[in-house]
């Protein structure tokens, strides 16, 4: 599958698709020196990093967006999803391009694929970043509640032909970026990601995506799957003040004992920003990534 919509056009970034075993992926990329992967979050693809990519070229490093499975201009099977293939394809995609050690950032559902792949592959990546996404080793309370009620949607997109359908409609996607968001949110950006999720076949892999990786997911964490794995490399985790599912007080107590989380594990908010932090503010997010990544 892949999307019939044009590629959006972000200066100096160059487009490339690499073979994997059972198609192509899109992959995104500028600058040159020390490599950055970067995964997008659920329906942002690439173009999420737009404005990173070229704050990442510009301080040394050679940015590489991809199109996971399922997710913009890749052609690869959205009926193979799962959390284990995803990360797959991205071990294939290192070996590929011949990239031994990453660093590494990542929005949404592509924390999914970080943080297994950091857990599983330490030696692959020597330091990420995850934006809105909190420590899989963390344990549900009360706190958590509020923010809770707000993925509703995540059950309905999981629903094949309902998910699918509601996503072309359009007010859910709408919804999907201004609910979880500031107002710093460029209206622009968002008629651009609500034009993706209403395109015919992006929309197809939101249930396969919802259901075999971000529900999964969830219950793993319930159930303490993560709780005696620690990070061995360096993880700062990106929150947005604003953030209506990880408010700054949840946050940081998700972060009272780091040393369960990682050996070097950081937090870090972001004012005047919600879920989508790289978008609503994405100088403050670049120099958050380019602090750390100096520091380690």
């Amino acid at each position: 599958m892949t999307t019939t919509l044009d590629m959006p056009v972000v200066e100096g970034v160059d487009h490339t698709f690499v073979e994997l075993s059972d198609g192509r992926m899109h992959v995104a990329a500028i600058g040159s020196g020390e490599p950055v992967l970067l995964l997008s979050g659920f329906a942002q693809t690439w173009w999420e990093w737009r404005t990173l990519m070229p704050a990442l070229a510009a301080n040394g490093y050679r940015a590489i967006a991809v199109d996971l499975r399922g997710e913009g201009w890749s052609d690869l099977p959205f009926d193979a999803i799962t959390r284990t293939r995803r990360a797959q394809d991205i071990i294939a995609l290192l070996d590929v391009l011949e990239l031994n050690s990453v660093r590494l950032v990542s929005h949404d559902m592509g924390a999914i694929s970080a943080i297994q792949l950091t857990l599983e592959h330490p030696e692959r990546f020597s330091a990420q970043v995850i934006l809105a996404v909190p420590p899989p080793q963390m344990r549900f309370s009360l706190d958590l509640v509020p923010g809770m009620r707000h993925l509703w949607h995540q059950e309905v997109l999981a629903i094949p032909g309902l998910g699918p359908a509601l996503l072309r409609e359009g007010h859910l996607p709408r919804h999907l970026f201004t609910q979880f968001s500031s107002p710093a949110f460029d209206p622009a950006a968002v008629a651009t990601y609500v034009l993706l999720l209403r395109d015919a076949e992006l929309s197809k892999a939101a249930a396969p995506l919802c259901r075999r990786m971000v529900l999964p997911e969830l219950v793993r964490i319930v159930r303490g799957a993560y709780r005696e794995q620690r990070f061995a490399r360096p993880v700062l985790f990106v929150f947005g003040a604003a953030d209506i599912g990880f408010p700054p007080h949840v946050a940081r107590r998700l972060f009272e004992d780091t040393a369960a989380i990682g050996a070097d594990a950081r937090l870090a908010l972001i004012d005047h920003a919600g879920h989508y932090v790289v978008d609503e503010a994405p100088d403050s997010t670049a120099t958050q990534v380019l602090e750390f990544f100096a520091e380690t």
